[in-house]
């Protein structure tokens, strides 16, 4: 039986890299993604005692994918603070925000909305496809998301914007710079910028090419991101065809189409 978890347990940082780590916020609720989707091997009541969590509920693996995480938040929030950077002219370190979630700015803002507007749409198409599939049917919006693990440490749930920088969990997150003569710029080789493009964006970008779905957002996000990198993933026609693609989870490519998304099974 393969399992996992539909999040991590925790909103966790560095003290000190390789010795310390530090939890920032715990979540309420974390949900177990199983191949049925109902636990039938029983890993819940395990998990409960190693993770110190008790309120552990059963999902699947294709909701696990579409699930508001980190390519909902990092590419979004970036982007809006550099969407027109040359991705070489240093910034004064004054002009730019400290920490990537509490100092979210008014374009960052205007682009975190709009990728969970288009991300909720793409949810509802994949379960139409799914009728029977309940975790299909949740409320994905990043809204809700935050309130479902951290209500009691959002300190200002008016809507999604504020829910993001008021949480307490998210607060220490700093986005990172490189020192560089004349000031600095965004540190391109993290995270943020990589893991976020290639096993986030393009893998919805996939199947929103299954659905016939048009995604202006995440294609926005994607040829920016990956122009900044120096890769080459999402064609300029639209096709998830470029030299650097096989770096990405593809589902199409490992033979899976919309019919059997989630099962996993290939043609």
């Amino acid at each position: 039986m393969l399992f996992g978890t539909q999040l991590i347990p925790w909103t966790c940082g560095t003290v000190e890299y390789g010795k310390t780590g530090v939890i920032f916020g715990a979540k309420r609720l974390l949900r177990i993604a199983t191949e049925d989707g109902k636990d039938s091997a029983g890993v819940k009541p395990v998990l409960a005692k190693i993770l110190r969590m008790p309120f552990l509920t059963d999902t699947d693996f294709l909701a696990c994918c579409f699930w508001p995480n980190n390519p909902s938040l990092h590419p979004p929030i970036l982007i809006g603070l550099f969407e027109q950077w040359d991705g070489k002219t240093p910034f004064k370190p004054e002009s730019l925000p400290t920490f990537i979630y509490k100092d979210l700015r008014t374009n960052s803002a205007r682009f975190l909305v709009a990728l969970d507007k288009e991300l909720c749409a793409l949810v509802a198409k994949v379960s139409k496809h799914h009728p029977d599939n309940p975790n299909l049917k949740l409320d994905y919006s990043l809204k809700a998301c935050i309130m479902e693990n951290y209500k009691e440490q959002v300190l200002n749930s008016w809507d999604t914007v504020s829910c993001v920088s008021s949480c307490v969990a998210f607060g220490k997150h700093k986005i990172p710079y490189t020192e560089v003569e004349g000031g600095v710029v965004p540190t391109l080789k993290h995270k943020f910028f990589e893991t976020d493009l290639t096993h986030g964006l393009t893998t919805w970008k996939d199947v929103a090419l299954m659905c016939n779905m048009e995604t202006p957002v995440i294609d926005l996000i994607i040829r920016w991101n990956q122009r900044l990198n120096g890769k080459d993933y999402l064609s300029m026609d639209g096709r998830l065809i470029g030299k650097d693609i096989d770096e990405c989870v593809i589902p199409s490519r490992l033979g899976v189409t919309l019919e059997t998304l989630a099962t996993g099974k290939r043609d």
